[in-house]
């Protein structure tokens, strides 16, 4: 059962409202693990994403209380803490009615770029920003969703190891470039256990489109400040891996890496990232329209937690996205077969995204 359901409810349906991208219950994990077992730091109740005006990522955090008891400046000095952690922009601490809060706490908490928020003020603050927290078709949105899904590694424990990287270790990493690497190897490290006849695993497959798109969105729109118009295929496709690896100093050593584990001859052309071409394809998809990416990672979402079969409807909203966003369909379509053959599972898992996907271009499109 969610602890503090109904404020985190609220804090889902603003940041949908706004277009952000929501993830429930993020574990946050130390900088450096040193012992064996796995020693969490705290959790984050609901971070979100956005874009900015040149489509660079921005995180936004809500830690909800529903305790009286709890010090409204003392959760911002935690908080504070928290977005030092995981690289967040703004904070907003959520308490009940009852709860003091006094203006000298406010606006010390605001210098901290946090927010002291009682429940009816946080609908308030959301329609002075132009959002709300209202019910709405999103399943990214409804805590039921989010419970279902959260729900998979219970059900299967094969896949936990992956379900924790999802909601903890893909939100610890910094760089773009190793999220999208990570989510590779995650994925092909259980493509032996996932089932694409079983509703959950499509759920989990479509999570992870969720994921690598935030990840290939930010990637792509560094790529775009770094070659704003690219003079030839080679210079393209060199930054991109450089970017991909963090420099190219990474690049050459993984390249040496991989002719070593290959026993491949000197002079014969190694691949080090499986795909590369598709991924490629998806970056400079993405260079075109690089806000429609973090659109196109909610869309990836509502589809996967509409595999779920929540007793509510997502299509309407789906198609909002696709006609406020119209890349955002193809970039699901292009993502959704990038890591199914990059992790090298069943075809079914891309074509129910892309068969959705292209189900919604024809919506858009009228």
């Amino acid at each position: 059962m969610i602890k503090d359901r109904a404020q985190k409810a609220h804090a889902l349906r603003l940041c949908v409202s706004k277009g952000w991208l929501p993830q429930l219950e993020v574990e946050v994990e130390p900088t450096t693990k040193l012992d064996r077992s796995r020693n969490l730091l705290t959790d984050i109740d609901v971070l979100a994403v956005s874009a900015s005006a040149l489509a660079q990522h921005e995180r936004f955090l809500f830690d909800c209380k529903s305790s009286v008891k709890e010090s409204g400046i003392g959760r911002a000095f935690w908080l504070r803490g928290v977005m030092a952690r995981v690289g967040g922009k703004h904070g907003f601490v959520v308490l009940p009615e009852k709860a003091r809060v006094i203006h000298d706490h406010r606006i010390s908490a605001a210098d901290m770029s946090v927010s002291l928020l009682h429940d009816s003020e946080l609908a308030s603050f959301g329609a002075s920003i132009g959002g709300d927290v209202n019910e709405n078709d999103s399943l990214c949105g409804s805590v039921d969703a989010w419970e279902a899904y959260l729900a998979i590694p219970k059900k299967y424990p094969s896949v936990a190891e992956y379900a924790t990287f999802a909601r903890s270790g893909f939100w610890m990493l910094k760089d773009a470039g190793e999220r999208c690497r990570r989510m590779v190897s995650r994925l092909r490290a259980i493509r032996a256990e996932l089932d694409p006849h079983k509703a959950e695993h499509l759920a989990l497959f479509g999570d992870a489109v969720c994921l690598f798109l935030v990840a290939v969105a930010e990637l792509s729109a560094k790529v775009l400040l770094v070659l704003p118009n690219p003079v030839s295929k080679e210079e393209f496709s060199l930054t991109v891996l450089a970017i991909l690896y963090g420099g190219q100093d990474n690049v050459d050593a993984a390249h040496k890496l991989r002719r070593i584990a290959s026993a491949a001859p000197e002079g014969e052309e190694i691949s080090i990232f499986p795909e590369l071409m598709r991924f490629e394809q998806l970056v400079r998809e993405l260079m075109q329209a690089p806000l429609d990416g973090l659109p196109a990672a909610m869309l990836a979402r509502e589809i996967a937690f509409s595999s779920l079969q929540i007793e509510r409807s997502s299509d309407d909203f789906q198609v909002s996205i696709a006609r406020a966003a119209r890349f955002s369909p193809k970039y699901v379509l292009l993502a959704s077969e990038y890591l199914q053959r990059a992790a090298r599972l069943p075809a079914e898992f891309s074509s129910e995204y892309s068969d959705a996907a292209l189900r919604l271009l024809s919506e858009g499109a009228r």
